[in-house]
């Protein structure tokens, strides 16, 4: 073997003049590498098999003078993004390519963003250097953020949207749950201008829970809240038997007494049903809350607590004076004060108190607290950090009581525990952490939540958004999302207005609820005396609606307190209500508003007039809108409704003032007066 190498190596370098031809061989073959390999790489492929596909489409002449061959890239400075992507994906931008369903040369379906504007990485992430489908879609030890998978697609547009999006609903949903179910109460997750994600769950004080409800109750939730509510969003903490007794006997034994709360009933309760549910219905208890009817379905808000077993959970002199004053138990709840009478009230509880599950507490006894399971039970709720939720006596709230989630978009996987079985990818960590949090690890306290796949999906792209990129893009690429006001009306009539809760459901100056309209610009928009009787007896504008506004039973001089102040402060600077009569417009103005209304612009097809005729349920009904708003009102609506109310689905017709005029008063003709006069303004 040795006499073989030795002549190999004589054969070879046995002179200068062979050893160089030999070195200089191989050096050229070297140099042969680098080309040959460019010449057989992957993105050179896919760009010939992209010639291939279009060779024999009627479009070949237009799609071929668009391609260019070779390494393609976006650079992107601003955004440290270089992305080599349509390198491959060479047919991105062709719009005439919508029957090829093939990688990678189908085009991009349409978005509100030129590709050479943000590029790929952005919302696809990936490695947009790469030059290999490997490099490029997957992980690699260089690497950790491969191709995010579609279904969490969304989570790109919350980096630089901070607020709801429209078309983006799993993003939305996301977002929503974490602070519909007090996700951020434990986790903080913190915009990068520094404002604190809010919870919107609002938990009740447990400070007072005695007055309210039994001990038997609280082992029963505790064990497991969604037996009691299947809407509940308090999760369930797998507490054992015990944990649960000892936490339950501490709760009752810190309780304090509210005044006026443990009070012996005024009024016994009523056992007519039908009476209860009566008023149950017109007080529109199920615009807020959601009962299970006898099909298992649930009807009602989300916006107060599930009452499908509120009997088997309030003590009778609680709830009478719950629904007497609300107030006096919790000052920050969302529900109004109704001002029932004491008949009102019997009626209304006996209704609720009938509402029981007999299996609920069936198996729950529970023999007198010891001071040594009082004392337990105080450790425990600080150990699973119950007070970052609930209001309790002597209990502080915890800071910093679990991981700050502001950027687990960008977490490593490296600092990452995967289970086994699961994909090393981010997102499956997310998604799998939110399903089975306790899965990851003895002693884990996140609790176990009942959320839907969908759910789970939505949670997680909502935290996939929150990464570094989204925390340092510069302030020109981002949308800010509109901030909360913290808006109170003052005086007697913003007492009255807190007293109502009148914020759950509406919203003035940017602070307030979704439910029913804006009243930032009421005192511009109706007239004093339809506000007053309203406010003394809501009728509904909206029949197809099943959420009502509620009667409050309001005495004169509260409604008129309310109509002065709305009327005085809620201004519209660009409507003059006075500008315009409310009567006393030409009959010819008139015909030619009824002409307009049901030809032109076929209002009738959102909204009523004639009542036998019209089928618009889409918009507020308008048989009394000439008793209801004012002329000034009904004209600026006319010549631009966005400006006056932004997101409203009525369309803006670039109307002219002749038109708006003549609608203006045809609608302020419309006072009521029924069938025979609107059929009159349509011959």
């Amino acid at each position: 073997m040795k006499e073989t190498v030795k002549s190999l190596w004589q054969t070879l370098f046995g002179d200068s003049v062979r050893g160089f031809g030999v070195v200089s061989l191989v050096f050229l073959a070297s140099l042969a590498i680098a080309p040959a390999k460019n010449h057989f790489s992957e993105w050179r492929h896919y760009q010939h098999g992209y010639l291939k596909m279009i060779r024999n489409r009627s479009d070949a002449i237009t799609l071929q003078r668009h391609f260019q061959g070779g390494i393609q890239q976006i650079w992107l400075p601003d955004l440290g993004v270089v992305d080599r992507c349509t390198s491959c994906h060479v047919g991105l931008k062709e719009a005439s390519l919508t029957d090829v369903s093939t990688q990678p040369f189908r085009p991009h379906p349409v978005i509100p963003h030129k590709l050479d504007q943000f590029g790929c990485t952005v919302c696809h992430r990936g490695q947009g250097a790469a030059t290999t489908v490997a490099e490029a879609h997957s992980s690699t030890l260089a690497w950790e953020q491969p191709i995010l998978p579609a279904k969490y697609i969304e989570s790109s547009c919350g980096e630089c949207h901070r607020g709801p999006l429209a078309g983006a609903l799993q993003l939305n949903q996301g977002r929503h749950l974490l602070s519909r179910y007090g996700c951020v109460h434990c986790h903080t997750v913190k915009s990068p201008n520094g404002s604190t994600m809010k919870a919107t769950d609002h938990p009740p004080s447990l400070s007072h829970i005695a007055d309210k409800t039994t001990r038997e109750w609280i082992y029963a939730w505790l064990k497991d809240p969604q037996a009691y509510a299947a809407t509940a969003t308090m999760p369930n903490f797998k507490l054992s038997d015990d944990d649960a007794r000892d936490i339950s006997a501490f709760l009752i034994a810190n309780s304090t007494a509210v005044p006026g709360n443990t009070a012996t009933p005024a009024a016994k309760a009523s056992a007519d049903p039908a009476a209860g549910a009566s008023l149950y219905g017109e007080s529109f208890c199920a615009s807020c809350h959601a009962v299970q009817n006898a099909a298992g379905n649930l009807v009602g808000g989300d916006v107060g607590p599930e009452l499908t077993r509120v009997g088997s959970k309030v003590k009778p002199e609680w709830l009478q004076a719950w629904l007497h004053n609300p107030r006096a138990y919790d000052a920050e709840t969302s529900m109004p004060h109704y001002r029932f009478s004491e008949s009102q009230v019997a009626r209304l509880s006996g209704f609720l108190l009938a509402k029981t599950d007999s299996d609920l507490l069936a198996n729950v006894h529970l023999e007198a607290a010891t001071p040594e399971q009082i004392a337990h039970g105080k450790r425990l709720v600080s150990d699973y950090g119950c007070a970052s939720c609930h209001e309790i006596a002597g209990i502080k709230k915890p800071e910093n009581f679990a991981p700050e989630l502001s950027r687990i978009g960008s977490k490593p996987i490296t600092q990452l525990v995967f289970l086994p079985g699961m994909q090393h990818t981010l997102p499956d960590y997310i998604a799998t952490k939110i399903k089975q949090p306790r899965a990851f690890g003895q002693g884990l306290k996140m609790p176990q939540y009942s959320f839907t796949p969908a759910q789970t999906d939505s949670l997680a792209t909502a935290l996939l958004a929150f990464n570094d990129r989204a925390a340092t893009l510069p302030p020109s690429l981002t949308v800010a999302a509109k901030s909360e006001s913290d808006y109170q009306p003052a005086g007697k009539a913003g007492k009255l207005m807190t007293d109502l809760a009148c914020f759950s459901c509406h919203r003035i100056n940017g602070h307030g609820g979704e439910m029913a309209p804006d009243l930032t610009w009421e005192g511009s928009s109706v007239q004093r005396q339809w506000l007053v009787q309203f406010l003394k007896n809501p009728n509904t504008l909206r029949p197809a609606l099943i959420r009502r506004m509620p009667r409050f039973n309001l005495t004169d001089a509260e409604a008129n307190e309310l109509a002065d102040y709305m009327m005085t402060v809620y201004q519209n600077p660009a409507v003059d209500r006075d500008s315009m009569p409310l009567n006393g417009y030409p009959q010819g103005q008139v015909e030619l508003g009824n002409q307009l209304f049901y030809g032109k612009y076929a209002c009738q097809g959102c909204h009523i007039v004639d009542t036998k005729t019209d089928k618009g349920y889409i918009g507020p009904t308008l048989t009394q809108v000439g008793s209801r708003l004012t002329a000034a009102w009904i004209f600026q609506w006319m010549k631009n409704p966005q400006a006056l109310r932004p997101g409203t689905v009525e369309p803006n017709r670039a109307m002219s003032d002749e038109d708006a005029r003549a609608l203006t008063a045809f609608l302020i003709s419309q006072k009521g007066a029924g069938k025979s006069e609107v059929a009159k303004t349509k011959k």
